[in-house]
């Protein structure tokens, strides 16, 4: 059924663009004109896609850290990484990065380093941050759009 409604579509788009160009046959009747017309608005209504909705906001920080790591110490003790934990709709998960094939994949030679990740896909990334100001105005700035 898709399918039809796409060669319909098709078809349609074709039959228009003949049309413009002047290329019509000149036995064709006014009423034949009318009905590939019709057909052709019909089809395109039809073929139309529907927007698709945009999924919630599914939001992960990757914190790389090290043990011991004086910066990665003092960033765990401010209050705007205390929120970040705190977010009901984010998932925060340490990762002792020299332990982590995850610090080949997201490029991480300093830590600490905060990832945000959105339904998977990456959208920011903090490279030895002294507090976590930022990265919470980028998730407070998501959750309201998504």
């Amino acid at each position: 059924m898709k399918k039809q409604a796409a060669m319909i579509a098709i078809c349609a788009a074709l039959l228009v663009g003949v049309a413009a160009a002047g290329c019509t046959s000149s036995t064709s009747s006014p009423n034949a004109s009318a009905a590939a017309n019709s057909s052709s608005q019909a089809a395109t209504a039809s073929a139309t896609p529907t927007p698709t909705p945009t999924p919630p906001a599914h939001l992960t920080v990757l914190f790389f850290y090290e043990p011991g790591c004086p910066h990665c110490q003092a960033l765990e003790s401010t209050a705007s990484f205390h929120q970040l934990e705190n977010t009901s709709k984010v998932t925060v998960t340490p990762i002792e990065s020299y332990t982590s094939e995850l610090s080949d994949q997201y490029n991480v030679t300093i830590v600490p380093t905060l990832i945000l990740l959105n339904n998977g896909n990456q959208v920011g990334h903090w490279v030895d941050p002294t507090d976590a100001s930022a990265i919470n105005a980028q998730i407070a700035s998501l959750l309201k759009t998504g």
